[in-house]
């Protein structure tokens, strides 16, 4: 397994992983995947950082994605906002809340990310590669802090992100939501 930079040559590779690794929702209604799809790997893969955890045959297996500056991206995504909003009034909500968060912690955290990993590649020092590939390529594009959010219930992620340094924020406020992680890197 190695990390490198995204590629669009593996964009298919990278939506797969997505839907493998989100909620059973989004991999049996096209609705639900279409928002995971445009919330959280689309605007990443075309505006953002991403690198890809390649098996042996150059298969992406994973990744970490990440929007370095909030404003930036907040402009970046107005499409895909907009194509998210078209979804209902859920995905509305849904959409709102989250940007909302990112916004509110902005000035201190202003990188957010995702990683996601196929789960039979998990463990192993996988996520630490790829974490540790970003994390060097924040620091060295200067950004001051990166947050995140981790599904309610994924005490085995909320533990390795603790074992990487990160800080336990806050609890999402949306319904159901889950612990929030940051690093500071001033």
């Amino acid at each position: 397994m190695r990390v490198v930079p995204y590629t669009p040559e593996h964009h298919d590779e990278m939506r797969a992983v997505c839907l493998a690794t989100a909620s059973e929702r989004a991999r049996t209604s096209d609705v639900h995947a279409r928002f995971t799809l445009l919330m959280y790997c689309e605007p990443y893969l075309e505006h953002g950082t991403a690198y890809m955890l390649l098996d042996d045959d150059d298969v992406a297996r994973g990744y970490v994605l990440c929007a370095e500056d909030y404003a930036s991206y907040s402009k970046a995504f107005e499409p895909y906002r907009r194509q998210i909003e078209g979804l209902g009034e859920e995905y509305r909500n849904r959409v709102a809340e989250e940007l909302g968060y990112f916004e509110a912690v902005a000035e201190r955290y202003p990188a957010h990310l995702h990683i996601d990993i196929e789960e039979a590649y998990t463990g192993g020092g996988n996520g630490r590669m790829l974490m540790e590939t970003m994390i060097e390529h924040m620091r060295e594009a200067g950004v001051r802090g990166v947050s995140f959010g981790v599904a309610p219930g994924n005490t085995r992620a909320a533990g390795f992100y603790e074992h990487m340094g990160f800080e336990h924020l806050a609890e999402a406020e949306e319904e159901g939501g889950g612990p929030v992680f940051c690093m500071s890197f001033e």
